[in-house]
């Protein structure tokens, strides 16, 4: 098949991700890119030898583009995505979907009424270890699931914040360490344990000089009647590997930073399990993202394109971490618990 014209909208750190992810794809042509600032859209085209656009509406009009990559602020997900949608393009957007619930919502009913197909990039479902932990809980080897935790405690430098102007507001961003860092942990959490049902939490400015949280917990019941706890900081230090808690009444998994770190299921050799497909570690202060991760899960979502399949991980999927973000801030607003089907608002 031939490879499918690609354009990166967004030139921001993320975008260097995909733009090198891209390269190593051959199902993918990346034909060009856009931002809202002339002079990094002008530097990134040149790097990579592709076309600059003049405007997203350039991006939407050019019949060589079968496929537009969203890496901007997320604040612009759904005004982008709709004028995607309205040019008949295949959209791929990085997380969170939108800021607001109702738009995002909107964003993914408009694809499936159009047959278009919308992605979300939540890569860390890619991992080897995540993969092996999802198979083991379908194939119910923990047996009935009774708690499910996801611990993000990173720390994150005033200069992180100062050097992009969106970071940290309500308005762009959406929120702080839950939407932004730690939603990929809420993500595999809820894909793993299942649908949540309702939430409590609490969230507040713990040290840096911004809008929005960078702390937040939470106390969630699922679908299932399982319960979880969310804990989120950019203001730890020194900063700790993320973390994710699995129990279940046959045993118990736990992962730490892409790894399987506990493996004690009844009739398991734990040997078997543990420390499988080690990733980059990195440093968990640092915003630098390693990109095989999103190398796969990219490749996944073109060879689908090109099949006529949904990807893995749709605009629907997508929605559900956004929900119980949302829902925790709208419970710590509040003061009370937040059931996800009646009280979400």
């Amino acid at each position: 098949m031939e490879p499918l014209g690609v354009a990166v909208v967004g030139c921001g750190q993320i975008a260097k991700v995909h733009l090198t992810a891209l390269r190593e794809i051959p199902e993918a042509r990346l034909r060009g890119v856009w931002s809202r600032n002339p002079e990094t859209t002008e530097r990134y085209a040149a790097e990579h030898g592709v076309k600059r656009y003049e405007s997203f509406e350039s991006v939407c009009k050019d019949p060589e583009i079968r496929v537009i990559i969203l890496c901007t602020p997320p604040g612009f997900h759904v005004d982008y995505g709709l004028q995607a949608a309205a040019a008949g393009k295949d959209l791929i957007v990085e997380k969170p979907l939108d800021i607001n619930y109702q738009k995002a919502e909107k964003l993914v009913k408009t694809y499936r009424q159009k047959g278009l197909k919308l992605a979300v990039i939540f890569q860390n479902r890619y991992t080897k270890a995540a993969r092996r932990v999802k198979s083991a809980l379908d194939q119910g080897l923990l047996g009935k699931l009774i708690l499910g935790d996801a611990y993000v405690k990173w720390f994150r430098s005033p200069e992180y914040y100062a050097g992009a102007a969106w970071r940290g507001t309500w308005e762009v961003e959406g929120g702080g360490s839950l939407i932004n860092q730690a939603i990929h942990s809420i993500d595999l959490l809820q894909w793993f344990m299942g649908e949540v049902k309702c939430v409590s939490g609490m969230v507040q400015i713990a040290r840096h000089r911004i809008q929005t949280e960078d702390l937040g917990v939470a106390i969630l019941q699922f679908q299932n009647g399982a319960l979880g706890v969310i804990e989120s900081s950019t203001a730890i230090t020194p900063g700790f590997k993320e973390r994710i808690e699995i129990h279940g009444e046959k045993g118990s998994i736990i992962l730490e930073r892409g790894r399987i770190k506990e493996w004690k299921v009844e009739g398991c050799n734990e040997a078997d399990y543990v420390h499988v497909a080690p990733n980059e570690d990195g440093d968990v202060n640092s915003p630098a993202i390693p990109g095989i991760n999103h190398q796969t899960q990219l490749r996944e979502i073109f060879t689908s394109i090109q099949n006529g399949k949904d990807p893995e991980v749709t605009g629907e999927e997508g929605l559900k971490s956004l929900k119980i973000v949302l829902g925790i801030y709208q419970s710590s607003k509040q003061r009370r618990i937040i059931d996800l089907d009646n009280d979400f608002c």
